[in-house]
């Protein structure tokens, strides 16, 4: 660990509410919460609660508190970091309505576009993504942006240029870059530069073989996302990177789990070199570990890891110099103890 950060400290600590999904901006903590009688462990690997809470100057505060009515609870998407230190963030009201929305560091939240959906087909929040002063996000299978003040919304990548179902989205200085479920039951990774040239990073026409998810976009055009494999009954994920000509370069990878197991999607962290993923670890997958890798060296080391029958940690994120994440630690029979939010600065 101390090869990338520094010893990690408590930001926050709740014994009522699942913590998922942490994010910081400058100086600033946004996450995710669902109360604890209303989740279970399968809360802390989603991107999605009823809950957005931000903690500015010591002060929590509840951004979006939207009561569960029926689990799972997917009023919001998980909140991103912008390059500004806001957050941007998108909210469904099931048959009523949506929108996308970015935070400032002190609270204020606004509106950047309505959902233009029928309230009837409103079902989850829109993927969002946010860089600089704008917010995109995928609605219709379509990557749309706009300032993070609002005004009008601009296709940055229609439905028939995303080749497909976009099943996540990142945004940076040198552009997008998204995942997407094919039609021919394949997946790809889209990028769109910033000067506006389409591009297919990489495809697995075979999702029995392999599907590609969660994208993260470093400063130079560098895609990292998670490639999984399944093979004799066991499942694989690896941390990977896509280079400018496509070319693959493995990260670091999950210990083999079986085929079976609940499907939980891991979402990589991207900041200057370097790249962080929860992955599973142990024997048989029996823990949940932290691992951050360096694009330019190569290096790896863990960060953190903890037993999943006593604990389940988050996705970490990268912000403001520092990395931070959660762990939810449980009971013997996998009910909700404590939930905590860690930071720890990244070292040079």
């Amino acid at each position: 660990m101390a090869a990338f950060v520094s010893t990690p400290v408590v930001a926050y600590t709740t014994t009522s509410a699942w913590i998922a999904a942490p994010a910081i901006g400058s100086g600033d903590f946004a996450w995710l919460e669902v109360a604890k009688n209303e989740g279970d462990v399968r809360v802390v690997a989603s991107f999605r609660g009823d809950r957005l809470i931000l903690r500015s100057a010591g002060k929590t505060t509840p951004i979006v508190h939207q009561e569960c009515a029926e689990p799972p609870c997917n009023t919001v998407q998980a909140p991103v970091t912008g390059a500004d230190g806001s957050f941007a963030y998108a909210v469904a009201f099931p048959g009523t309505g949506g929108f996308v929305a970015n935070v400032s560091a002190a609270g204020a939240s606004n509106v950047v576009a309505e959902d233009r959906s029928e309230p009837s087909e409103i079902t989850e929040p829109h993927l969002v993504a946010t860089s600089a002063a704008a917010v995109m996000w995928a609605e219709d299978n379509q990557i749309i942006t706009a300032p993070n003040v609002g005004g009008t919304g601009v296709v940055l990548v229609t439905a028939e240029q995303a080749g497909g179902e976009i099943t996540s989205l990142a945004a940076g200085p040198a552009g997008v870059a998204w995942s997407a479920k094919t039609v021919a039951g394949g997946t790809l990774i889209g990028y769109r530069s910033a000067v506006g040239a389409l591009s297919v990073r990489a495809a697995e026409p075979d999702r029995k073989v392999a599907t590609l998810y969660s994208v993260a976009l470093a400063d130079d055009g560098t895609v990292v996302a998670i490639r999984r494999t399944t093979a004799k009954g066991r499942q694989q994920v690896t941390l990977t990177a896509w280079d400018l000509a496509g070319v693959a370069r493995p990260l670091v990878a999950s210990a083999a789990f079986g085929k079976g197991e609940p499907f939980e999607a891991t979402r990589p962290s991207v900041a200057g070199t370097r790249a962080a993923v929860r992955l599973r670890g142990g024997k048989g997958g029996t823990r949940d570990e932290l691992w951050i890798a360096d694009l330019a060296t190569g290096r790896t080391a863990r960060v953190t890891a903890v037993e999943r029958s006593t604990a389940r940690l988050t996705d970490p994120s990268f912000g403001a110099g520092r990395l931070v994440w959660a762990k939810d630690e449980l009971s013997s029979r996998g009910r909700l103890l404590r939930a905590r939010v860690y930071s720890a600065a990244v070292r040079p």
